[in-house]
């Protein structure tokens, strides 16, 4: 059974969850820019994020059914592979707390592949299984299925996806008196993992973010040696991209 929206709304209401996030919501705004005159949708939990938006052209965020009531007005409830969208009609779609509990991650992404555009593209945000947030029983983090990368990676492959692009998030301990500090942790561990620090497996969320593909990725493609993103110094919060064998990063 999924987590309620009631569950949900009161940990990112608090202050190790406002500040969770935060830096979730830095990392998607520079990874989209301002998204101005896109189409955004999400599904899980991702209103508030999406908010962060507010010069797209419109924007929807999807609730699963089973996570019972929902917990605005901003939201609609909808079925885990059945969304009440036209296909190709989403130019950004965000995904956060939508895998890890779902019944058939594969045919969750295959409507998410339905829905998104040819050049659109999808950030699937999803609990590390080798962080700190998921060893902690009330980590909204530790509820469900955690992924490592290679398994994310192969998830959407299989679901004919093509990753672009990778990052972390949320590296500090998930321990509310350590929340005022998260900012620096979390700029420090950036600057680091250009040194080959390991610090992905520490951390408490990985995204991965994936356009449409018309083919599934055969053993040794591309899609399967996507390497960990290392995030530059002088931009923290980003996302680097993976085009024509060159890593560029995007502003």
């Amino acid at each position: 059974m999924r987590m309620s929206s009631e569950e949900l709304n009161a940990f990112y209401g608090s202050r190790l969850g406002q500040v969770a996030m935060d830096l979730l919501t830095a990392k998607l705004r520079d990874a989209w820019g301002p998204a101005k005159g896109l189409r955004l949708a999400g599904f899980g939990f991702t209103a508030p994020i999406l908010d962060a938006f507010p010069d797209v052209e419109r924007s929807v965020s999807m609730v699963p059914a089973g996570a019972g009531p929902l917990g605005s007005c901003r939201e609609v409830l909808v079925d885990e592979d059945r969304w009440p969208l036209r296909e190709a009609s989403v130019d950004r779609l965000l995904i956060l707390h939508g895998l890890e509990e779902a019944p058939d991650p594969k045919r969750t992404l295959r409507e998410a592949w339905r829905v998104l555009a040819d050049d659109g593209r999808v950030i699937v945000v999803a609990a590390n299984r080798h962080g700190f947030w998921t060893l902690v029983e009330n980590s909204v983090f530790a509820a469900g299925r955690a992924y490592s990368r290679r398994q994310l990676i192969n998830l959407l492959g299989r679901s004919l996806f093509a990753p672009t692009a990778q990052a972390s998030a949320l590296y500090f301990p998930p321990v509310p008196r350590l929340a005022r500090v998260a900012p620096l942790w979390e700029r420090t561990a950036s600057r680091l993992e250009p040194l080959g620090m390991p610090l992905p497996n520490v951390a408490g969320a990985l995204l991965l973010e994936a356009r449409r593909s018309m083919a599934a990725p055969v053993q040794g493609s591309k899609a399967e040696v996507l390497r960990p993103f290392l995030a530059p110094a002088r931009r923290p919060a980003g996302l680097a991209a993976e085009r024509d064998g060159r890593k560029v990063h995007r502003s």
